[in-house]
């Protein structure tokens, strides 16, 4: 249950030319904590059961090497173009590629919530998260999400999953919108939902060279949160630079208090 209830509809009506403040998902607000490689062999596993059940002759070796090969291939490019084609593209094409006929797009759908439900029980949530956007909520100010992600459903799981959810005024997902960050039309439509202004936001997140070179690319305020980020001790290889800097979520209240309405 969540501890801190929302005041979102209220704001939504009341507070149209407030502070906005968007926050990245992973490595920001829950994090991930379990063996990667580990939990990928068994997601494939079991992404390649249900295509079974679901009526589809697979070999399991066969067809988990070239999923998981296309997956690659699809992270690969996607940081290249900031196209998001979305892993049920991949396996869509996956199957067709094989001679299958077109799948209906609910067994996809029911594939990859599948696939998903193996890390979403590795992902934890950070114990100031809540906290802290319930105290940023009673300052008047607007919340949104902006994430990457290859598929809108795990993002939802992992929302609803803490709680999360009903924090959010605007949710934007990679994967839903067709541009990952940090290219400037995603932040942008953060910026058209809300009807607000660059000088008047803030971009959270743990990536130099997603949340805050997209935030810095709109004139948007960029806080860098280094807890978990793997560019902590490396900045020095990116020509992108933070307003601010954080360790812990938490912080954000000085900057608030600092910086006024």
């Amino acid at each position: 249950m969540n501890l801190f209830p929302s005041v979102a509809a209220k704001q939504k009506s009341s507070h149209i030319n407030s502070r906005v403040i968007f926050f990245d998902l992973g490595d920001t607000l829950i994090y991930f904590d379990g063996d990667w490689s580990k939990v990928l062999h068994r997601s494939t596993k079991c992404l390649w059961k249900n295509l079974i059940g679901a009526g589809y002759p697979l070999n399991r070796e066969q067809f988990s090497q070239d999923f998981s090969d296309r997956m690659r291939n699809y992270y690969v490019e996607r940081n290249k173009s900031l196209v998001e084609n979305t892993s049920a593209r991949v396996l869509r094409a996956c199957l067709t590629d094989l001679g299958f006929s077109e799948p209906e797009p609910e067994i996809i759908r029911n594939a990859l919530k599948v696939l998903y439900s193996v890390s979403q029980e590795f992902w934890k949530l950070e114990v100031d998260t809540l906290p802290t956007l319930h105290w940023l909520q009673e300052q008047d100010s607007r919340l949104g999400l902006i994430s990457n992600a290859s598929d809108v459903d795990d993002v939802y799981a992992l929302l609803g999953k803490f709680d999360l959810t009903d924090y959010f005024e605007h949710i934007i997902i990679s994967a839903d919108f067709g541009m990952r960050k940090p290219h400037p039309e995603i932040f942008l439509e953060g910026l058209r939902l809300f009807q607000t202004e660059p000088q008047d936001c803030f971009m959270v997140g743990d990536r130099l060279d997603m949340d805050i070179l997209g935030a810095n690319k709109v004139n948007m305020s960029s806080i860098w949160i280094t807890r978990r980020s793997i560019h902590k001790g490396k900045e020095y290889g990116f020509d992108v630079k933070p307003d601010y800097e954080i360790y812990a979520l938490s912080e954000i209240k000085d900057i608030v208090k600092s910086t006024g309405n």
